[in-house]
């Protein structure tokens, strides 16, 4: 995993999980790896993976088996989307709303490059 800076590292774990859920990697009731697994997988410190963990159960987006590990509730996919799009919209929007002002970009001209974006596939490498 590349960690953001200025990012909680459990944020970005739970964050993980989350594009694992809405690109249904993971799918609603189903079993999740092991937390020595995830540790592994995202390069954290088991505690930290288990932080982000307890972070999701809060959420309700994960429930956790005694003994068995942690489980995706029915209904993960929606209750992940509606997690994340409150927080782009409440913590990501504003900061683009002012880059774009700054940059006197409209949002005719932003829907422009959308559609390109689009046209190329919709996705780009996380770096």
């Amino acid at each position: 995993m590349n960690f953001k800076p200025n990012y909680s590292i459990y944020l970005q774990v739970a964050d993980f999980v989350c594009e694992k859920v809405l690109t249904s990697v993971w799918r609603d009731g189903e079993k999740l790896p092991a937390v020595k697994d995830l540790a592994v997988l995202t390069s954290v410190n088991p505690n930290t993976v288990i932080k982000a963990l307890t972070w999701l159960q809060d959420n309700d987006i994960l429930v956790t088996q005694r003994g068995v590990g942690y489980f995706l509730t029915e209904g993960a996919v929606s209750k992940t989307l509606a997690l994340k799009r409150r927080q782009f919209i409440e913590e990501d929007l504003p900061d683009v709303f002012a880059t774009m002002q700054l940059l006197d970009l409209g949002l005719d001209e932003l829907e422009t490059l959308y559609q390109k974006y689009m046209k190329k596939g919709g996705r780009h490498e996380k770096k």
